[in-house]
């Protein structure tokens, strides 16, 4: 019988643009909760099936379980917490993640509590309390002790507020726990599509920006960098589990410079031989930076261009230009680094005539991947507040699914056929001359 499960409900059905990490921060606590002394298994459903770990939850008897939930995750959360509430009605039923943090009434009455925002400090510290005493009850009466949390009293929503880690408290924390998850499968995967294997990591948390359509609902806009020594504690249990890659997850890898230096001058100088990839924005960096993000191993850069038309990326808040973007692209790709592009067609305020223009400029760049999405509203950001007629009923088994899901001057399907039919161009065009 175990304390405590975490659980990671996505399961992998060989989506085309699909990207296999095993899930860093249920692998976070983990190693919290066994620092503590407390006993974990870990559910990753990524190569399994619902019932398989319906029968592993069943088997280890839990006390507490936990679920992450992200968009694609709805239908299978659900799913799995009915499942859960019939087969072991005594464990406490607690999620987080993206979607219980921007919307935590949905979740409750089916969770009996919702962990908002970053749960690092609060969610081991709730675990402990309630198995020491027992009582649900008495431990959400010293609420204050678990900032983030919500859930129903009396009928009524209770929600204590977010405290985001600092930065020395997320510089202190150990190393993610590794050993519960199927890392020949993600080798695997990764070896079969780029030829590495990558694993996932995050050497900043936050972004300051304040974009229309983006939620930020875990880090939020408080930007903290870790310290290079915690970082490479990671990279080198990482590199013990076999992978020779990273996909850095920061949501702004090269907003510092200064940090982006001390990153690859160490792993040149500890030669661990690890490609990697990461996000940033469309904003200049310094050739000799780029120079030195090659020789430390750097294959990609993503970037979020969103649109090419200056006046749309007002509308969306970006704080950037068509020309900055095009520059930063041109940089990367001249020394030797793929480049791949991010951007949304159909934002509310643009025209037909600038979803055009975007389309063309997509084309017009140097890069090895683009990716088009039609805008998603998701609670708490101002593009949810400028739309009407959201519908928040639809959840999303598949990713990069594109689907109209509020009331747009757009036809859903002009929008779908001009992504597919640009994206049939753009593969035509990298396989004429030899790109990615």
């Amino acid at each position: 019988m175990s304390e405590v499960a975490l659980v990671y409900p996505y399961v992998y059905r060989s989506a085309p643009d699909a990207m296999l990490f095993y899930p860093l921060g249920i692998a976070q606590l983990a190693m919290l909760l066994r620092d503590r002394g407390v006993d974990v298994v870990v559910a990753d459903l990524t190569f399994q099936g619902l019932d398989h770990a319906m029968d592993e939850l069943e088997a280890s008897r839990p006390r507490i379980i936990g679920m992450y939930v992200a968009i694609t995750m709805m239908d299978n959360a659900r799913k799995l917490a009915g499942m859960i509430r019939e087969r072991l009605p005594g464990a406490v039923l607690v999620c987080g993640g993206p979607m219980p943090t921007v919307n935590p009434e949905r979740f409750v009455p089916g969770f009996d509590i919702v962990f908002r925002g970053e749960a690092v400090q609060s969610f081991p510290r709730f675990c402990v309390d309630y198995l020491k005493s027992g009582r649900l009850e008495d431990v959400l009466s010293m609420r204050s002790r678990y900032p983030g949390i919500s859930f129903l009293e009396n009928g009524a929503l209770v929600q204590v507020p977010v405290r985001p880690s600092r930065k020395k408290e997320l510089d202190r924390l150990p190393v993610p726990a590794l050993r519960d998850f199927d890392h020949a499968g993600y080798q695997q995967f990764w070896k079969e599509r780029s030829g590495y294997s990558p694993a996932c990591i995050m050497t900043t948390y936050g972004c300051p920006y304040d974009c229309d359509f983006c939620s930020k609902p875990i880090f939020g806009r408080y930007y903290r960098p870790r310290s290079m020594e915690a970082v490479f504690r990671e990279i080198t249990v990482i590199r013990s589990q076999g992978y020779d890659g990273l996909w850095v997850a920061d949501d702004c890898f090269t907003l510092d410079i200064d940090h982006v230096r001390r990153f690859c001058r160490m792993l040149i100088r500890e030669d661990l031989q690890m490609a990697w990839t990461c996000l940033s924005r469309a904003e200049p960096v310094p050739a000799s930076d780029i120079e030195l993000m090659k020789q430390a191993g750097c294959r990609r850069v993503y970037f979020g261009l969103e649109s090419g038309c200056d006046d749309v990326l007002r509308l969306m808040n970006k704080h950037t230009t068509t020309e900055k973007a095009a520059l930063t692209v041109q940089r990367f790709s001249e020394k030797g680094i793929q480049t791949a592009g991010f951007f949304m067609i159909g934002y509310p305020g643009e025209t037909y005539e600038t979803i055009e223009t975007t389309l063309e400029w997509a084309l017009s760049l140097p890069l090895d991947d683009i990716s088009f999405t039609i805008p998603v509203p998701l609670p708490g950001t101002r593009l949810f507040e400028r739309v009407h007629g959201v519908r928040t009923d639809l959840d999303w088994r598949y990713e990069n699914e594109n689907r109209m899901i509020y009331s747009s001057e757009f036809d859903e399907h002009y929008l779908r056929r001009r992504i597919s039919e640009t994206q049939e161009r753009f593969s035509a065009r990298r396989s004429q001359y030899g790109r990615g």
